[in-house]
């Protein structure tokens, strides 16, 4: 790994946590809220994107939101080891590659929207996996203090 990306990650914020433990925190409780939101209220997002679904700028907004998101979780926390924390690795890398993917591909964006139906289960599952990885995410924080 790169000297300056291991110093990044190990550098302490004033309360105790490294960078990588900060994302895997702020990561983690990003899952859990947004997990509870599609699960619960499911319909209620399947109204607010079929709003805004089909508007040209919705790609471009996701694909700037996933890049930014994905460098931040890269940069501050490419770790590579056997342990769950690769997987907040691997969800920095997946929303990277999906953002530039967007951002130089918007019409992407549609043709998956016209394959995958949005239905409030596929919503809710979405959000039970959201819970389920964020849940693991915190279990692992809590144990590995």
């Amino acid at each position: 790994m790169h000297a300056s990306i291991l110093a990044a990650a190990e550098a302490s914020d004033g309360l105790g946590l490294t960078r990588a433990e900060l994302v895997e925190w702020l990561l983690a409780s990003a899952l859990v809220i947004v997990g509870s939101s599609l699960l619960l209220r499911s319909r209620a997002w399947i109204t607010a994107l079929s709003g805004v679904a089909s508007h040209p700028f919705t790609p471009i907004a996701s694909g700037l939101y996933a890049t930014v998101m994905g460098l931040v979780i890269v940069l501050c926390h490419n770790i590579w080891v056997a342990d769950l924390r690769v997987v907040v690795t691997a969800i920095g890398w997946l929303a990277l590659g999906s953002g530039v993917l967007l951002l130089m591909i918007p019409e992407a964006y549609s043709f998956v929207l016209r394959r995958v139906p949005i239905t409030p289960k596929l919503v809710a599952l979405r959000g039970f996996l959201r819970l389920l990885l964020g849940g693991a995410i915190f279990s692992y924080l809590v144990t590995h203090a």
